[in-house]
């Protein structure tokens, strides 16, 4: 992962979804029943998001967590 100034001025990261959560599409689904990661980066389901495999960022701040181009 890519070490990134976020939004919040904190150190952050920044990578593939997939590679974010061990290309373990269960472990990322889970995720997203407890902080709705995938409706926070725009997409619907989690299916959808992990189909599109973007490029995010984030930190300890829960905010920081964006897709990125």
């Amino acid at each position: 992962m890519r070490t990134v100034k976020c939004s919040s001025g904190l150190m952050g990261w920044q990578s593939k979804l997939r590679k974010v959560y061990d290309n373990d599409f269960e472990v990322f689904k889970y995720y997203c029943e407890i902080y709705s990661i995938d409706k926070r980066l725009g997409y619907k389901k989690p299916e959808t998001a992990w189909k599109a495999n973007p490029t995010i960022q984030g930190s300890v701040n829960p905010t920081d967590l964006k897709k990125v181009k």
